[in-house]
């Protein structure tokens, strides 16, 4: 009788293993296009802000920081999105191979991932964290030239 007991739970215990699996593989799948729509809009994967200070990437990162220069320029108030358009686009043709499959707004969200700009309506602010790297950036190029 002991192993008759055993034998039904054991299968019932599969069975309801088997549901559980079912019910993981459903809610994985609703959630994969979601994980790959979100590595796909991952802009500009090959730049990171430790290159901006390597002599060798650092030709890279002239545009991004053009625009943040120019930003800085605007102060508090902050610049229109539109007047920093012509140093992607002139970055984006210097640089097809990094820029490829990038738009002007993932370039944007790219400097707003890594905190050195945040959006205020349709103008663009830099952040503590831009001005402090903006800061360091030209203190060691100061160093690098003497």
């Amino acid at each position: 009788m002991p192993v008759l007991i055993l034998a039904i739970a054991s299968f019932l215990l599969f069975f309801f293993v088997v549901v559980l699996l079912c019910i993981a593989n459903t809610l994985e799948s609703r959630t994969l296009p979601r994980k790959g729509i979100l590595t796909q809009a991952k802009p500009l994967a090959l730049l990171s802000i430790t290159e901006a200070f390597d002599p060798i990437y650092s030709v890279l990162w002239e545009a991004p920081i053009a625009a943040l220069e120019l930003i800085n320029s605007a102060g508090t108030s902050g610049m229109p999105v539109a007047r920093l358009r012509p140093l992607y686009d002139e970055a984006a043709a210097r640089f097809p191979e990094i820029y490829d499959g990038c738009s002007f707004l993932q370039w944007l969200r790219f400097l707003e991932e890594a905190e050195l700009i945040s959006w205020h309506s349709y103008k663009l602010v830099l952040t503590p964290d831009g001005q402090a790297f903006l800061r360091f950036r030209f203190v060691t190029d100061a160093m690098v030239e003497v």
